[in-house]
């Protein structure tokens, strides 16, 4: 193993010695640089004892950020402190409280960012793996936010903006306020006018749905109607327009997420901010389509039905570790 803390720094007379290698295993998984050999060593000390099985159980139930820091050997009131750091102000403290704590614990950031992305702390609004945030503005627009999402806000007396930084938001513009409403998307910006809308933007991809009413999506010299039940894509290449069912469009808010003929690529990208694992997918499979109904808060189950529609193989190492390729 690599990259693990000494025993020194977990010796908490609560925790056996099974508790301490599990401890030791959760931040080399973590951290997402094992080798195969590392995993296969993984696993036989997983199997070796029923202790080890039910230490590592305890270890890796919750896979959610909170859970698994408040397991992991950091210092007694690290957890407190976290959440504080989320709830403050000043995002800049934040952010260093965060960093010191890391350093202080003995957990990297590679691990840390796993679970709360550090980098979207800078942002108004911010959402954690696995975590849904549904919040009201002050001009009455609702807007959701999905996991690994966050967005800046600034409504000002002439008009009213929002910038998507990263993510996929559900936003639903309030018909009371008479002000434009304006969303940064990069390059691009959607000129909203009262309705609903899905805006999902990712490295080197966009994409706008209209749910209810009409936007446009104006930049680089282009203005394109965005129109009820109507998807807007771009690639980074050009645009796309696609015919959706909007209620499917809208169903990720609720957890039980509608997919009809997707790639499995793409619908592992969905899953992704949902699991605080490490999904790998075999370029061959990517391109094969499903259909179905995934619950995303169960990721691994998600993956694993996603795999079963398809008839592709689905292999899971220390809870965090997930390949999905051919059958041999």
């Amino acid at each position: 193993m690599v990259n693990v803390r000494p025993k020194s720094n977990i010796d908490d007379p609560r925790i056996d010695e099974s508790g301490r290698e599990a401890i030791k295993w959760m931040v080399a998984v973590s951290a997402g640089q094992m080798s195969e050999g590392q995993l296969r060593d993984f696993e036989r000390w997983r199997s070796a004892s029923p202790g080890n099985a039910e230490a590592w159980s305890r270890m890796s139930g919750g896979l959610q950020p909170f859970d698994i820091l408040a397991r992991s050997g950091l210092p007694r009131g690290t957890v407190s402190q976290i959440r504080g750091q989320a709830g403050a102000r000043d995002r800049r403290s934040v952010l260093a409280g965060l960093v010191g704590l890391v350093a202080a614990g003995g957990v990297g950031t590679t691990a840390l960012q796993r679970f709360v992305p550090l980098q979207d702390l800078f942002n108004d609004r911010y959402t954690r793996t696995a975590e849904h945030a549904r919040f009201e503005l002050s001009d009455g627009s609702k807007v959701v936010l999905a996991p690994r999402s966050s967005i800046n806000v600034a409504l000002t007396a002439a008009e009213r903006r929002l910038e998507l930084v990263i993510g996929r938001m559900m936003l639903d513009v309030s018909e009371q306020d008479p002000r434009p409403f304006v969303v940064d998307l990069g390059s691009f910006r959607l000129d909203a006018s009262a309705g609903s809308f899905v805006l999902d933007r990712r490295e080197g991809r966009l994409a706008v749905t209209g749910l209810k009413g009409s936007g446009t999506i104006q930049g680089e010299g282009r203005h394109i109607n965005v129109l009820t039940s109507e998807r807007v894509s771009h690639d980074g290449t050009g645009f796309s327009r696609s015919k959706i069912d909007a209620e499917a469009e809208a169903s990720w808010t609720t957890g039980l997420t509608v997919i009809d003929d997707e790639s499995v690529a793409s619908i592992v990208e969905q899953i992704r901010p949902y699991f605080a694992g490490f999904i790998r997918l075999s370029p061959e499979v990517a391109d094969r389509r499903a259909t179905g109904v995934f619950n995303f808060f169960e990721p691994i189950a998600a993956l694993d039905t996603l795999a079963r529609s398809v008839g592709l193989k689905m292999t899971q190492t220390a809870g965090l570790w997930i390949k999905i390729e051919p059958w041999a």
